[in-house]
Order: structure tokens, then sequence, then C-alpha cells
């Protein structure tokens, strides 16, 4: 009983059954509904006889071996899913199937190459570039040439197949390689398409002819050159061609491809005027774009080093072909003889003025046959009939000797490398793309050698899949059962295996000189009537016959197949063409020539002629083959090479016969599944086992699967080691072993090759780790020596100083020099004994403390430990860190007193007499490289006992500063309380500054004064007033403790800033070690890499140059924030160090304003910090420093509202020049907001001067602009400034832009600070290890940004410097075109604006030296480009010199804006959060004045939204910073950090473009037919609307034209919707474009 939902198979009319999915309905009627949709009832006894279907065909299986439903029904049913789901391959094992979608799909990007290189088979889903690289794979790894045979139908997608993997093989092989050869074989493509394809009813792209490419690699892979060997064009396609056909591609795009010039010369027109291009009936071809593809043919010819020269050439004969096909014959009588005149029309005379040859000679060859006699050459006239046959012969005859040379040319180029060396010196991978299966309305001798291809291919196909694995597994022992298989030999051996077969008599009958098309069809059907395969003539008038191919049925119509076989055309045209001064001509037909008798060259290569045909003569000369020999022996050359190659198979599938997406056909399907052999091929994979290794080969390869405890290779036989390699890599999976050889399934060859490198992988780092082991016990062991060494010499003066003691009495002082004299060469002693073996080490010791054991937490003590404890390290218990170094020297042979006594050490002394004698010098042997733990841990022993009494609470992270600071300056006696501030004992020490009167700051009567804040505000009642100590508490109340912490170290380093505690000694270099290692924590925003602040559109647009000084970059001078910073981890005290160590003004300064830059709620604290130290500050240096930092500080970030009123007050009472200067700083930032970068040099020299920073700003015609700068200035006010010192007019879209060598970004025209750029340029120049101050900077103004509307003759001057900076990006590489003929167009345009109309060859010279790229200068001569610019010149409309210059200008910046929208673009990163789907959710979007286009890197597009195709843009208030983009092809809703910036300009053109259309679609239907006024018109029409800019329309009311109508009245304005388009929507925009959905209410 089947459950409701279940699949089972059901009848069809097909003949096989198909899928059907079993439905109950609500009231219990049981229903199945099949695949196509159809539903039939069920009864209970059809259900009985149903077939369950298994889950595998349910859902459908990448490998169809994986399939349990091993039938046709499964297979058609697999491959009409995965169709349905837009998967068009699907894997056979190792042979790929694919499916023609018949449309474009984003399937073979450089991405998808990088992700299926060096992947397995089966790794991936099913694609052709797995099979490329399986094809790459196995020709490195098992140094044997591979093919690709790619089969299928005429439609099914062979070429576009055998043109992906070429792309693919090119690809992988150009990343290793330096040469253009891969560039020369991809680009042969298009040639050898356009010359040997053509439309065909079944395929738009259908090759007529056979292609046998074969690439050759060196021993690394890369490519090195390649060979095309071509079969059997269809050389009657030039003269007729079948209803609906096009002939060959190249004629119709020569004829759209090349100037009107060059037709002059030809005497060509349009491709309706040729009889041979009109015999189909069809001209164009709707999938192609024939002008498109001349451009890439001209360019591949070039590329394939075809000279300018032979182009023409070529173009000439094809041109002469297309005369030739319209002469016509007039039938005439001579002496009762039919004969035939050449009219005399002028398609005559110019074909045989385009051949070179005399007009009589060519009539009287076309027209009359010669023959020999015996004794004499005898000459006939033709009649019109047979007279169009010999021209018809001719030029198939040329056509087909130009596509050979052609050819041969190409093989000149792609092979020449590889002439001169052995094929065997290289490998290779052939790729056939041969002509499929063909079966028309009628059937000619073209389709018979095509179809006798394919049976070939189809029995090399059944050969390899089939006959030899079988013999293969005989012949190895393999235990088996035989498969029958579906098998061609007697259709083989009709056509060419056995005596009299089929093309025998073919061949036979074209030698007779009587032998007609009628007698070699009775031939056929007397030797051959009773073979199955072959179908006789029904009756004697029947000129069919008919053949049972692998494929089908197909019969042939016999008529002019002797003919065509015999290949022959007249020796008069032979002798004809040997007058002819064409080069090319003589050149493609000199076989001919010189093996006819009329020219005797010394080419060797003879090709005779048979007795009997048309072109006999009187020597004695063997026979040439026929056309079936010439084809029968390339293709036995074709199977022999293919022989010797590792075969894989791409079956190519078409679903319909009508070229549609998505209509996948069952019958057509069902068929090519059956003729391809597909459901043996999948029964003898799923049980066979098709990869195989020789014994030898498969060790040798797995031999690091291979344990020697069980079986070992030098003991045991090769067979043994392979068993045991599969027991142990593949476990229970089956595979064989053989007498020879190891059987594997098809799947193992993956899985073994990513275990072997998931084994390699693990071996390598056993090797590694062992190394490195080795390496650094090397390195312990000598530190070690030396830590012993050192300790021995301290003990020994230690001991020395005792037993002196003991022996002389009471000591006298020694100098404390003595002891740092042995410390210090001990030091020594222990430099030289450890220097690292390599520079990894070194860099290791140098940057990593000694150690000498793992459980030791702070290694910078160990040194002393190891002194005072013995030799001994790895034995001690862990210290306890900062213990009293005294307790650990006591417990050595003498107390710690006596050692203090033999030092000589003495009391320190007061401060007051340190300050009137200063500091005790300290010995020239004492050492510096202490670390900051060291100097406090041996404080006792090494510094004066300190002369301040501090009571303390228990120390916190705060104090630990306070202690450092004991022993490093005098400290004033001080007492701490629990909750008040650090208040002085003793008086401060004298200023060395002059006093100067008091400040007013203290004035408690004003409401806004700084001491009524502090009142409020401040916690602890602390003072608001200057002092010199560390603070224990902030001074506003913080709730998150970081910022408390913060506070604190802002506080020092505020301090320190102001000079009133001094800098830090200088760090040993093991401290400014950890100082780099710890700086990195710093929470900072500066120090970003400038690579990730240039602007979007250098990375997109600009060439990738290499980064100045990107090899060597040092870290950066303010570290780098963490990408994934958390909250805890934005804490930093600063007390390690990171900050103890002596710091610039600017590091300060970058300290400061960083945290309030990264903590908001600190910045009030800091402006209070630094008010405080202003207020009753006598130090007069401080002062200043004080009111520096207030003014940077206020141009950097403002206050909040709480402290706004009270700090404005504060600074209008400033001291003279801060007053008025740090006020208008504070409005400023408040009126422009905020900076996001840290302060900058110049900024701080700036705030010392009180004075503007002058920067000149460049233009783009090379004029500079000096403006100011100050603190808040932004990008808009410079571009402001600029326009008005300019006169510029219209100042849309031009920006900022700031440069560092030739990194550029642009800061826009808005908000942008501007010393926020200069600050990151500083920054990156600190980081390479430069000074901030040498930052080479510069600003520029730049077009940045077009209006759809733009209008260059509104702003002379815009349109100059647009002009200008075109002519700049052109000659720096910026703008770049694919086609030549732009750059000659727009250095002609240049010219003219600069010179006038007169030509002058030296002012050519100077166009091209100021407009064209140096590169393509030297790619094609400086001679060259002059010609070409003067020729363009002297012919374009510039000539008579009738525009004025400026409109030339406007010419050139308008065609720069269309040819280059993507560089006047605004990029935007966005993360599409909703929408249509698309290939990737990150993605970048351009904003332009053509409409929005979304981008994956620099050329691809992944979708392009015209402003017609918007509907309305919003950005969100949210904290989202998202998009909301309304279209007709869905709603897009896009994240970025600037949505608000990107939905304003696009909201901008969307408005401006309505204001300028005339377009305007009706909302709803208007009719009054009482008053004829009024516009009648429908919902939905498009209306053209009269405007007059200087008559406006008074009220709601316009005049409009109704383009559906043609009639004209006025319109309501309130009733139709104004389309954003400047020009006329299409009727398929009109027809999506939604309607205002509010006017059906």
């Amino acid at each position: 009983m089947l459950d409701k939902g279940d699949w089972v198979w059901v009848d069809s009319d097909i003949g096989v059954p198909i899928g059907a999915r079993l439905k109950v309905t609500p009231s219990g009627q049981r229903l199945l509904v099949d695949d196509e949709g159809k539903e039939q009832s069920l009864s209970p006894e059809q259900e009985a006889s149903l077939g369950i279907m298994h889950p595998t065909s349910v859902e459908g299986v990448e490998d169809m071996i994986k399939l349990e439903d091993m039938t046709e029904a499964g297979l058609l049913r697999n491959l009409l899913l995965r169709h349905r789901q837009g998967l068009f391959y699907t894997y056979t094992g190792s042979v790929l199937v694919a499916v023609n979608p018949y449309q474009d799909f984003p399937l073979y990007s450089a991405e998808q190459v990088k992700l299926y290189h060096g992947r397995q088979l089966g790794e991936l889903p099913p694609h052709i570039f797995a099979i490329a690289e399986s094809c790459y794979f196995n020709m490195t790894r098992n140094l044997r040439n591979q093919c690709c045979i790619i089969s299928g139908e005429s439609g099914a997608g062979k070429t576009e197949s055998t043109k992906l993997i070429l792309q693919y093989l090119a690809a992988v092989s150009g990343v290793h390689s330096e040469q253009r050869i891969e560039e020369q074989i991809i680009e042969s493509n298009p040639i050898l398409e356009a010359f040997g394809n053509a439309k065909t009813i079944h395929n738009d792209n259908s090759s007529r002819f056979g292609k046998y490419l074969e690439i050759f690699f060196n021993q690394d892979g890369v490519i090195e050159g390649a060979r095309v060997e071509q079969y059997l064009l269809e050389k009657s396609r030039v003269c007729r061609q079948a209803p609906q056909e096009r002939n060959y591609h190249i004629f119709y795009c020569m004829l759209t491809g090349i100037t009107a010039e060059q037709k002059k010369t030809l005497r060509l027109g349009e491709a309706r005027e040729y009889k041979f291009l009109t015999k189909g009936d069809c001209i164009m071809c709707e999938s192609r774009d024939d002008a498109k593809d001349y451009r890439h043919i001209h360019s591949a010819l070039k590329i394939l080093t075809f000279s300018e020269n032979q182009c023409q050439e070529i173009f000439t004969l094809l041109a002469a072909i297309l005369h030739l096909g319209n002469i016509c014959f007039e039938a005439t009588t001579q002496n009762n003889l039919e004969t035939s005149d050449v009219s005399k029309s002028e398609h005559f005379t110019v074909a045989a003025s385009l051949l070179e040859v005399e007009t009589s000679s060519l009539a009287t060859s076309l027209t009359h046959r010669s023959f020999m006699t015996n004794r004499e050459r005898v000459t006939t006239p033709l009649s019109s009939e047979q007279a169009a046959f010999c021209r018809d012969a001719f030029v198939k005859a040329i056509y087909n000797k130009l596509f050979i040379w052609i050819v041969g040319k190409i093989n000149s180029v792609t092979y020449k490398k590889l002439t001169n060396s052995p094929e065997s010196s290289f490998l290779s991978i052939g790729l056939l793309d041969i002509f499929g299966f063909e079966n028309f309305s009628t059937n000619s001798f073209e389709q018979l050698c095509i179809n006798f291809a394919n049976e070939k291919l189809q029995q090399f196909f059944v050969a390899h899949i089939f006959k030899l694995e079988q013999e293969e597994y005989l012949k190895e022992g393999v235990v088996w059962n035989k498969i029958d298989f579906s098998d061609n030999q007697n259709i083989l051996d009709l056509l060419a295996g056995k005596a009299c077969n089929l093309l025998a008599l073919i061949d036979e009958e074209s030698h007779f000189p009587k032998g007609s098309d009628v007698t070699m069809l009775n031939k056929m059907n007397q030797q051959h009537s009773g073979n199955k395969t072959y179908i006789a003539s029904k009756t004697e008038y029947d000129t069919h016959f008919g053949i049972k191919h692998f494929a089908g049925v197909v019969s042939y119509d016999s008529q002019g197949f002797l003919e065509k076989n015999r290949d022959a055309f007249s020796f008069d045209i032979i002798k004809t063409i040997d007058k002819t001064t064409n080069a090319l001509l003589r050149q493609i037909f000199e076989t001919d020539l010189s093996t006819n008798g009329v020219k005797i060259t010394n080419n060797r290569r003879v090709i005779m002629t048979p007795k009997s045909s048309i072109r006999a003569q009187t020597d004695k000369r063997k026979p040439v083959p026929t056309l079936s020999g010439q084809f029968r022996q390339s293709l036995d050359s074709l199977m022999k090479a293919l022989s010797t190659c590792q075969p894989f198979f791409v079956r190519c599938f078409k679903p319909n016969s009508d070229k549609q997406s998505e209509v996948f056909d069952r019958g057509l399907c069902m068929r090519q599944l059956r003729y391809s052999g597909m459901v043996d091929t999948i029964r003898i994979r799923n049980l066979g086992y098709p990869i195989r290794f020789p014994f030898e080969e498969f060790v040798q390869r797995y031999r690091v699967f291979l344990k020697t405890t069980i079986c070992d290779p030098r003991t045991e036989k090769a067979a043994a080691c392979c068993a045991a390699i599969c027991q142990a890599a593949l476990k229970e999976e089956e595979w064989k072993i053989g007498k020879t050889k190891v059987f594997l399934k098809d799947a193992h060859d993956a899985i073994l090759e990513r275990m072997r490198e998931q084994e390699l992988s693990r071996i390598v780092g056993v090797i590694q780790r062992a190394l490195v082991t080795h390496r650094d016990r090397k390195t312990f062991l000598k530190k070690r020596r030396s830590a012993v060494l050192l300790q021995r010499n301290w003990r020994a003066y230690r001991e020395n100083k005792v037993q002196r003691k003991a022996s002389a009495g009471p000591p006298e002082k020694e100098n404390m020099g003595q002891i740092i004299l042995v410390l210090q060469q001990g030091l020594e002693k222990l430099d030289n004994a450890s220097q690292p073996d390599d520079e990894e080490a070194e860099s290791k010791l140098e940057s990593d403390p000694e150690q000498e054991s793992e459980s030791e937490p702070e290694p910078r003590s160990e040194p002393r430990s190891e002194v005072e404890s013995g030799p001994e390290p790895e034995s001690e218990s862990e210290p306890e860190p900062r213990s009293d170094p005294r307790s650990e020297v006591e417990s050595g042979p003498e107390p710690e007193s006596e050692l203090e006594s033999e030092s000589g050490l003495e009391p320190r002394s007061e401060p007051q007499s340190e300050l009137e004698s200063g500091p005790e010098p300290r010995s020239e042997l004492e050492p510096e490289a202490l670390t900051e733990q060291d100097s406090e841990d041996n404080s006792d022993l090494f510094q004066p006992a300190p002369a301040v009494e501090v009571v303390q609470q228990k120390a916190t992270e705060s104090d630990t500063f306070e202690k450092k600071q004991n022993f490093q300056e005098p400290t004033e006696e001080t007492t701490v309380g629990p909750d008040s501030e650090i208040v002085a004992r003793a008086s401060a020490p004298p200023s060395p500054f002059k006093e100067e009167d008091e400040d007013d700051f203290d004035e408690d009567s004003d409401e806004l004064s700084f001491y009524r804040f502090s009142i409020l505000h401040f916690q602890s009642n602390l003072s608001h007033t200057h002092i010199t100590q560390r603070l224990r508490l902030p001074l506003l109340p913080h709730d998150d403790e970081g910022d408390a912490l913060a506070c604190l170290t802002v506080w020092w380093i505020i301090l320190r800033f102001m000079g009133d505690i001094p800098e830090p000694k200088s760090a040993d270099a093991l401290s400014q070690v950890s100082s780099t290692i710890l700086q990195r924590n710093l929470p900072l925003r500066q120090g970003r890499r400038l690579s990730s602040l240039v602007g979007l559109d250098q990375k997109i647009l600009r060439k990738n140059k290499k980064k100045y000084g990107s090899e060597n970059r040092r870290a950066s001078a303010i570290p780098e924030e963490p990408e994934n910073m958390t909250e805890d981890e934005d804490i930093l005290i600063g007390e390690g160090p990171t900050l103890d160590r002596p710091l610039s003004s600017l590091e300060k300064l970058h300290v400061i304003v960083g945290y309030a830059l990264s903590r908001r709620d600190i910045r009030d604290e800091i402006y209070c910090q630094i008010c405080k130290q202003l207020v009753n500050n006598k130090n007069r240096k401080s002062r200043v420093q004080g009111w520096t930092l207030l003014s940077i500080c206020l141009g950097i970030f403002p206050p909040t509202d709480l402290l706004m009123e009270c700090l404005e007050s504060f600074v209008r009472r400033g001291p003279s020049g801060y007053g008025a200067y740090c006020t208008e700083r504070l409005r400023r930032i408040r009126a422009n907001g905020e900076r996001k970068e840290l302060p900058c040099w110049i900024e701080l020299q700036a705030a010392k001067s009180k004075q503007p920073i002058d920067v000149s700003v460049t233009l783009m015609d090379g004029r500079t602009v000096g403006l100011h700068l100050e603190s808040a200035s932004t990008s808009a006010e410079i571009c402001q400034a600029m326009a008005e010192s300019t006169g510029l007019k219209d100042t849309y879209g031009f920006s900022l832009y700031i440069s560092l060598y030739e990194k550029m970004w642009s800061l826009g025209s808005c908000g942008k600070h501007v010393l926020d750029a200069v600050s990151q340029c500083e920054q990156e120049m600190k980081r390479q290890g430069k000074e901030e101050k040498d930052a080479p900077w510069s600003l520029s103004i730049r077009k940045e940004l077009f209006t759809p509307w733009h209008d260059c003759s509104s702003d002379p001057i815009s349109t100059d410097l647009i002009y200008r900076q075109v002519i700049m990006g052109i000659k720096s590489g910026e703008y770049v075109s694919e086609k030549e003929d732009d750059y000659v167009q727009l250095a002609v345009k240049h010219y003219y604006t600069q010179f006038g109309s007169a030509c002058s060859k030296e002012n050519v010279r100077r166009v091209v030296e100021q407009c064209i790229a140096t590169t393509l200068i030297e790619n094609k001569s400086m001679a060259r480009w002059i010609q070409l610019i003067s020729s363009a010149h002297s012919q374009g409309p510039y000539v008579i010199g009738m525009q004025s210059r400026e409109s030339v200008k406007g010419e050139l910046v308008d065609s720069a804006r269309e040819k280059w929208p993507l560089h006047f673009s605004k990029f935007y990163e966005v993360t599409m959060m909703s929408g249509p789907p698309l290939p990737k959710s990150r993605f970048v979007v351009a904003v332009n004045w053509k409409g929005i286009f979304f981008m994956d890197g620099r050329e691809k597009k992944l979708l392009e939204l015209p402003y017609l195709e918007v509907n309305e843009v919003q950005a969100n208030s949210d904290s989202a910073q998202s998009v909301n983009l309304s279209t007709i092809r869905g709603d897009f809703v896009l994240r970025s950090g600037e949505a608000v910036d990107m939905a304003a300009i696009i909201d901008s053109n969307l408005e401006g473009l309505r204001q300028h259309s005339v377009y305007a679609l009706a909302q709803q239907d208007t009719s009054r037919p009482d008053d004829p006024t009024f516009l009648v018109c429908k919902r939905g029409d498009l209306l053209l609307v009269e405007k007059d800019e200087d008559d406006p329309p008074e009220g709601n009311w316009f005049r409009a034209t109704n383009q559906r109508t043609d009639s004209s009245g006025a319109v309501d304005k309130d009733t139709v919707q104004f389309l954003p388009t400047l020009t006329r929507p299409t009727e398929e925009m009109l027809v999506e474009f939604p309607l205002d959905l509010t006017f059906l209410d």
C-alpha cells in the first residue's frame, strides 16, 4: 500500500517510465501526479503493479553510478531533475555528461578555475573544469599524454566545451608562464570559428570542420605550444546553404565590421546583395553580434601575428568570392553547341580586379574546358549550368585553400618553438572538437563523411570503455562477468571495413570517366542489399539510400556524390591562377601550380591527378587521393594518435531541438542516451575497475601508506606490498590485484590522492618538529653553559671578597664600578657564548628573554635568580613575583650586610642635596641593559635607599608607576588619604620661568566658571587647580571601569606632555622589544594600513602596481586596533613598558586624543584634566604646553553638552592669543563635526604658532591654488574655496583627492576632514620607519562624478579641467581601452583643441607624447602612432575647422564619460541583506551617471541597473546603515557604512532625471470627448512632454504627445509619472515598468 508522497514509476508515451508522486485529495481520492504535472487516477489494480522509485532517483545524484535504478528511466529522470535545478553537468564515473543550457551562466570565472585547480575528480560538483583538471593532473603525475574527446549531436555544445577546457588549461598554465602562448592559443579560436563555423538549423555556431587541438606542455606543466589539425571543411556551404542557415560567419562579420573606406576599396555592400549569402534566406543571427565579432577577430589576427597586409589580402579574397557569386552566365548557341557567356556585369570586373587576373583569361577559364587528346589540347565550351558549376568549384577551392593556409599560419605561430625539438620531450593534451552526428532533411556526401567520423569515435569510446577494459580483466586474471554492450563495428564494416564497402565503391566509381551517381548507387544496392545495416533505394529512379547508424537511421541523397568526392576543378582555372599577381592567391594554390605542369618548383611534395579525371595530363602520374580517401587517411591518423593517449570523454546532450532554455525534450534526450551507450557505460563503470596501476608505480607513489612492520618492500614482492597498501588505505573498499596491476574503482583514485597529501603533510610536520627541536635544544645548551659561566664568575668574586675581609681586617671603600665590571665581563662572555646558529634563532634570542625553565613566570629575572641560587636552575621551585631580593641573597655564603659593606654602598642623600649638586654620575662601566623589573628588585643593591617615606594603602595597578619613580627622580613627601587627592607636604621646587600675574579662572561668582563646575561634578572633593602628582581617582565619575582606568593613564600622559613630571628613563633593548610587543594592544583608532584607507575607486580601477615600501614595511608607530576587540580588551592602564618610556610630543598627543576618539565618555574628563592643569599653574612653559594641548583637542573633538558652556567660558578667558584662537576652534569643530583620526605633525606645529596651515591644491590644468587649512577644515570647504578662486561654476562632482606616492583616494566634496587624511599619510610614513614630517602627501581637485544631464557648454572652466584630467589619465594609463581606434580618435580631438585643423607632423608627435601611454608607444612605434593620428585627422570632421575648440573639448569629455563610466563613479562596499539572488552577497556598488552597478572586482558586473529600472531609494534611519533599493527586478536591501551618502546620490540622480525628462507614463485613463484640447490616453501610455524652459507651463497643465496614438493635447501632471531617463525607453522596458497603484483607488 502506497503512502501519500511516495514516488513511483509510471508508463509514458516515450517508451520509458517517468516519475510520479502519490497525491491524496481531501475526499480520499488517490491520484498520481507525474513529472510533467499531469494527474491521473490510481486504481488498486494499477497500484499493485507500480514500481517504487529509489530515493536516489527521487532526489537525483551527481554521479549516475550511484543510482540504484540502473535503467534508462533512472538516467533520464536524473538528467531531468538536474536540468530543472540549473545543474547541467553530471558524472558517469570519469565520463562527463554536459547538457546544453542554451543560455549563459556565471560558472566559468577565474574564481571557478582556482576552485577546481588541484582538486580530484568528484571532490566538487560536476564541471567541465573538473575534467580539464583531471587531464592536467594525470599528465603531470603520470607523464603520459592525455586527450579529451568531446562528442554529441550538432548543437549539443561541443565547441563551447572545447573552448572552456582550453580556457582552463591556459589559466592554470599561465600562472607559471611568462610567455604569450596561452593568449595566442585562446585567440586562435575566434579565427577558426569565423572561417569554419556557421549557423545551421540546429546550432547558431555549428562547427563545419573537424578540429584536433594538441596542446604541448613542458615538464613543469607550462604550455609551450600547440598545433591544430583540421578535417573536412564543408566547402559546399560557401556556394549554397539549406533554408534558415547561413554561410560562414566571416562573410557577415566582414561586411558589418570593416570601415566605409575598406568597403569602398573592395566594392562591397550589404549582405543581402550577395547570392552566396542569401541562399538560405537567413542573414541575421539573433545570438551573434557580427560587428563585435569582427573586432574580436581582427584583434585575434594581430595577436597571431597576421600583418595588416595579410589581413587585407584575406578580405580581398573573401570579397572576390562574393563578387564571383553574383556573376550570371548567359546561355547561347554556337555551332549547334550550348555555350555560355559571362555577363559584363560590374561584379565580374571587380572579381577579376580583386583576383588580379586578366578579365579575358578569367572569362575563358570559367566558360570553357580544355583537355588533352593523344596529340593536342582540345577546348570545348561549357553550358551556362556547367559554367556555374565550374565557378562554384573555383570558389570552393579558393575558400578551402584559404582556410588551410590560415590554419597553417596559426600553427607556425603556436608551434614555432617546438619545431626544432622532438615531440617526445613534451607532454600533450589533445582536444577533439569534431562535427557531431547530423541528420537533416537532405543529407549529402558531407553528412556521410561526418557520420562516418562519428562512428569511428563511437567505436573508440566502445573499445576503450568496454572492449579493452574487459580484455584487460581477462588478461590480468580478475574475476569478471562479461557485460554485453552495443557495438557499432558492423556499421564501420559497411562504411569502410570490409571489401566493397560503401566508401570504396564511391572511390572506385569516381575514377571511371563515365562513372555517375546512378551507376554508383546501383552498385551499392546490388552489393549490400542483404545487409541489415544498409537500406537500399526503393525504386530504380530513387536516388536515396539509407544507413542504420548508431545514432539512428539517416537517408542520403546520392546526387552530387561523385563530383564532391573527386574534389576537382578545371586545369584552365589553374592556368589563370598562374598568371595572377595576387601574392596570397598564388601562395594558397602553390601545390596545385607545381603539380599540374604549369610551374615547376623545388617543392618535392607532388600530389598527382588521376588520368580519368578532367584534370588528366599526358604524363604518367599517380592519381590523387579522392576526398573520402584523404578523409579516411586523416581519421586513421587521428585514431592512432588518440590510442596512445589516456582518454577522457565529454558526452554533450542537447535538451531540445529548438535551442530554448529550460525545455527538456524527454524523447530527444532518451534517444541520445541510448546511442551514446550511457546505460552500458554506467553498468561497467559501476561494476568494473577503470583505475589501474602497475605494481611498481603503485608502490612508488603510495609508499607512505605502507608500514614496514606489516610488509617490507625490500623483502616482499610488489603484489604483496600493493595489497598491504590497499588494505591500509582503502580498507574494506572493493579493489582487485591482478597479475601485474592493481585495479581500483573510479572513486579510489581521488581518495588515495587526498590521503597521500594528508600523510605527506603529517610526515613533513614530524620532520619539521624534529629539526626545530634539535636546533632549539642546541641553543638552550649553549645558553645554559653561558649562564653557568656567569654564575661561576660571580660566586668567585663574592668568595674572594669574603676571604680578603677575613684576612685583611676592616676593608677600605671600593668603587662600585668593580662589581659592575665583573658583571659586564660575565655578560660579554654570555653574549659571545650564546650566539645563535642562524638568523631566525638570533631574532628569537633578541625578542625573547633567556629562560631555562618553562615554569618560571618572569623570564627577565631568571639570570639574577640563577646567580643567587646555583648552577641548576631547572630544579628550582617557582619564585614569587616581586619578591625581596635581599631574602634570596641572604641564602648565600655571606649575609647581605657584609656584601653591602664590602661593596662600599652608602645611604642615599636627601633630595635637597641632589637638587643642589645634581645626581651622582654613574660609572662608565655601569650596564644600561637592565629591565625595569631587575631595576626594581635590585634597587637595594645598586641604588641608594629612598629618602621619602610614603604612607600607602594596598598598591593597585594604577599605583605601580609611583613605586618605580621613587628611585628615578626627587619626590616630595606626600600623604595619601583613602579618598583624596595626593597633597604635597613640601613646597614645590622653584620655577625656572618668570612668574606672571594670577589668572582669573577662580572667580566663584561666575556660574559658568571652572571652579563652580568642579564643585558640582568633581568626585571626592578633588581640587580644580594645578598639581604635579599622579591621581588615584578620575576627576569625574565613570560607570565603566575601563573608562576610569583610561582616565588615570591620560592624566599621566598630560602631566608628561606639559612637563609637570619628567619623562621615564630610556628603556634597555629588552624593554624596547617588550614595548613593541605590548604596544599592539593599544586600543587606538590610528595605525590602519594605507591599503585599507585608499578609496575603492583606486582598488577597483587603478592598476595593481607594486606598493611603495611594502616589502620591508615596519610595525606602525601607533599600533593597530584589533578587529575583534571586545570591551574587556579595550582597557589599558598604560603602566607597563608600552608607555613607560620616553615619548615624543606627538606620541603623547596621539595617546591622549586616541583615548578620546575610542572612548567618547572620557572626553569631558580629558578637558577637565587639561583645564585643571592650567588653573594656578606658575610654570610658564607648562602653561604654554597646556594651552597648545587644549587648542589641539578643541580641533579634534568637542565636549558634551554638560561641559560645553563652561569650556566656552574658560577658553574665552585664556591668555592673549589663545582665547580667541581656542574659541574659534571650538566653534568650528562643533559646526563641522568631530574628527575620525589622530592629530598630525603639521597640526601640532600650527597649534604652537597659532597660525593656519598653508597648502597648495593642484588642478588638472597644472595650476596650484594656495589655501589655508585648520583642524576642522573639510573637503567641501576646500572645493568651495577652489571654485571661488578659479571661477568654477559647475562644481558638482569635483572632489578633493589626496595622494601619497602612487596611492590616491578621494575625500569627496563633503564633510570629511582633510587633516584626517593627512594623519593617515603620516602614520604610513611612521610605519615605514620614517619621520611623520617627511610624508610627501599632496592635494588635488579631480572630477569624480557626472550628472546624467551633464552639459559641457554650461561651464567652460569645468570642461577644461575635466578635459585635462582625461588627457593626463590616458597618458598615465588610468583610462584604458581595448580598441586602438579609441585612443586615435581622442588624440585627434586633443590635436584639434591644441593646434587647430592644420596638420603638422611635429605637432602630432607632441600630441602622441601628451596623451598616448608610454607602453602603447613602445608596443607600436612612435612613427606608427603619428601615422594613425595624422590619417584620422585628415579623414575626420576637424580638417575643415568649422567647430570651435571649446565644443571639441566638450566632445572629448562626453566621449570619455561614455567610454569610462566606472572611472567617474562613487564606490561603496555593501552586503546584500535581501533581494533577488546574486552569485555573491558581498560586493561593491558603483553609482555613476549611467546607473547603479553591482560589481565583483574590477571587471565582473553582477548586475547593472539603469535609473529607469529604479523606482525608489531610501536610507534606513536605524543603526544598521542600510539602503532599500526598489527596482523592477525586485527590492534590494543593502547594508553599507556609507548608506546615507549612497542613497543621497542615487536619489539626487533620480529626481534630477525626472525633472529633465520629457518622457512620462500615464497613470490613469484620461478621456474628454467634449474638449479636443485635452489629450486622450490610456493607463500605461508613453507621453512625450513639450517642455519650454523659457516659458514654463502655468499651473498643473502641460502639453504632451501620446506616442501610441501620435495625438497631442493638455495633460494634468498629477496624472502622469515622469520617467528618470533622457532617452526614449524601449517597449520591453515599458511593459515591465510598474504603474502607480494609487490611481486605481
